[in-house]
């Protein structure tokens, strides 16, 4: 494919991949969207950013903060935030662009896979040059490689699968930790083609960008190691050694930042009974991934997984069969087809860091099948060109024709089942009705809908969701805070006490129960029991700003003001969130107000005024209510 075609190619699947998009782009804030950003005022100033990397509570609101870790993710929200404020447009055309860019640069890095896999094996007749001879068919291979590559690109870009990578605000850190993956890996590529250090530098450049985008960057080593063995040439250990150690010890170092940064490696204790039964599951899981790819027709923003404790169970066993026939295949597959294996490598390689080999909050997820989906759409198109090839022998042009048409059609199928699923990750009520439509009972489908009622203040209207979600799910701590939060909100405050005990009990370090219970006891004028919740989360995280402002406004209602101006200052202290410096600093305003000292409430005041920013309007008006008294 010459340089001008590569060029046409690649500006019609970025394009395509637009249009097919284009009616996610009036979508609300969705879920982990309030904790990511509508919640999140950190990411309302640049001077917050070197916080990222530093603070859980910097980079996410409550929970959220305590599970990842994504500094580079959390920046690029606060830079749309710098260009859109809360405008939900342009955080959707940002990953409509990424996910554009990504299949650009997922065609680029299999022409040049491709391309190297056409080199034909040392026992192959060598081809003659010259007209008619092996121009001609080198000519034809290159053809071949550049419409794989091409249909593989395209089917990547539209595959229904990757609507909640592209469509969820919230999965910016899947766009985003691809595009610097594919680059990172396109640029080893060219290192191992030229030879030039400097590709290898960009390369774990790029590699680190990624890492500190979303964890599920830690399998690219792996991946540059397969495709040595398929498609290298012979070289030595040492060489080898030296050429991927740098990869593993970046991969540990994002390792140990993260650990050091939020304390943990895993997000949940084992599923079931222990890693037993969560590898089980995860056999399950990986057939089911094969089957919502090649058949995504019943697509659902939360799977319900049943955790297996034994392999005699028919689901387990047969899943068991499947994966060991296939690895069992993999040396013949192998030998008959480079590409094909490593196709298919690459699909559960991509898969090892989502695998619940380290415990997550999900068995599984469409968003985790965002890289892997890669090997299932290259599979596809190898197979459609082998198929043209081997029936071309035939009649070549019919069989062409016939892949053609075959190719238009999942294309054709897959983008408007795409569009489809695009309407329904538009609101938070559209994404429930898709879940609950396939299934009634599904918890987090429930959850959700008690959270859409709830986010409009229908506190009544919530409980019921919420309530038939606890019973379908007893090890689920979310509907819980989410009905805790309802009764504070309708002042049933000693079963807002019940239901958030029980959410601890699951979850004991759980920021958002521990903030309503703390609540509710400070409602009801249970001081000592409100500052015990306060402090516990402060425990937590001592970087909950929420947290220190509950606990000084308990202790403000208490009389006493001074112990609540000074957790106050430790809340300045501990944040470098403007927003919330100017927060306490007028709520040390008012207490000096009422304590018949307005010059220094004014100090008090002025320093919160000089501290709103683009973005804090409502908070600057109230300042100027204040200063004008």
């Amino acid at each position: 494919m010459s340089l001008n075609n590569k060029v046409k190619a690649a500006l019609l699947l970025s394009i395509f991949t637009i249009i097919v998009y284009s009616n996610s782009l009036g979508g609300e804030f969705l879920y982990d969207d309030d904790y990511f950003i509508v919640k999140n005022i950190n990411i309302r100033s640049f001077e917050n950013i070197p916080s990222f990397f530093t603070s859980p509570s910097a980079a996410a609101f409550a929970e959220l903060a305590q599970d990842v870790y994504r500094p580079l993710t959390t920046i690029s929200f606060a830079l749309d935030y710098r260009r859109w404020g809360l405008n939900t447009f342009g955080y959707h055309l940002e990953n409509v662009v990424l996910h554009a860019l990504n299949v650009v640069l997922l065609f680029i890095l299999l022409q040049l896979i491709f391309g190297n896999s056409v080199v034909p094996p040392p026992n192959a007749p060598a081809f003659r040059s010259g007209i008619g001879g092996a121009g001609c068919r080198n000519e034809r291979k290159e053809f071949r490689v550049g419409s794989i590559a091409f249909l593989a690109s395209l089917l990547f870009a539209c595959h229904p699968v990757q609507t909640e990578a592209v469509a969820w605000i919230s999965s910016r850190s899947s766009v985003l930790f691809l595009f610097f993956y594919l680059g990172a890996f396109i640029l080893y590529l060219l290192f191992m083609k030229a030879g030039k250090k400097r590709y290898l530098a960009f390369s774990l450049v790029l590699f680190t960008a990624s890492l500190f985008s979303k964890e599920m960057a830690i399998s690219l080593p792996l991946l540059l190691v397969l495709y040595d063995i398929h498609f290298a040439g012979r070289e030595s250990i040492k060489r080898r050694v030296l050429k991927f150690a740098p990869y593993f010890l970046l991969s540990a170092f994002f390792v140990a930042v993260r650990f050091l940064v939020i304390n943990r490696v895993s997000q949940c204790p084992w599923w079931g009974g222990g890693p037993y039964d969560t590898f089980l599951t995860m056999l399950v899981a990986l057939c089911d991934y094969i089957k919502i790819l090649a058949l995504p027709i019943k697509l659902s923003a939360y799977y319900v997984t049943t955790v297996y404790s034994s392999i005699a169970e028919p689901r387990v066993l047969m899943s068991a069969a499947a994966i060991a026939a296939l690895i069992a295949a993999l040396p013949f597959i192998f030998r008959r087809s480079r590409r094909t294996s490593f196709a298919i490598c690459l699909f559960f390689a991509a898969l090892l860091p989502v695998s619940n080999i380290v415990p997550l909050r999900a068995i599984m997820a469409e968003r985790f099948l965002y890289l892997p989906s890669i090997g299932f759409c290259m599979l596809l198109a190898i197979l459609l060109g082998k198929y043209a090839i081997s029936a071309g022998a035939v009649n070549r042009s019919k069989a062409g024709r016939f892949a053609v048409a075959i190719a238009a059609i999942l294309v054709l199928v897959y983008s408007v089942r795409t569009m489809m699923r695009n309407e329904d990750w538009k609101s938070q009520v559209a994404v429930t009705n898709s879940i609950l439509k396939i299934n009634p009972l599904n918890p987090w489908g429930l959850a959700t809908l008690g959270a859409a009622y709830s986010d409009r203040g229908q506190y009544e209207a919530a409980i019921k969701p919420l309530l038939k979600a606890i019973v379908l799910s007893e090890g689920y701590f979310a509907p819980r805070n989410i009905l805790g939060f309802c009764y504070v909100g309708l002042g049933r405050y000693d079963e807002a006490i019940a239901v958030l005990a029980k959410a601890l009990e699951i979850r004991p370090d759980n920021l958002e129960a521990l903030s309503s219970m703390g609540v509710a006891y400070a409602e009801t004028k249970r001081y000592p029991e409100a500052i015990r919740q306060f402090e516990r989360a402060i425990k937590v995280d001592p970087s909950f700003v929420d947290g220190y402002m509950n606990l000084a406004t308990t202790y403000d209602q208490m009389g006493e003001h001074e112990k609540a101006i000074r957790i106050y200052e430790t809340a300045v202290a501990n944040t470098r969130s403007a927003q919330s410096i100017a927060i306490a600093y007028v709520r040390v305003g008012d207490i000096y107000m009422r304590l018949k000292n307005p010059e220094t409430a004014r100090e008090y005041y002025e320093r919160a005024m000089a501290l709103c920013g683009r973005g804090m309007e409502e908070l600057k008006r109230v300042v100027a209510g204040r200063l004008s008294q």
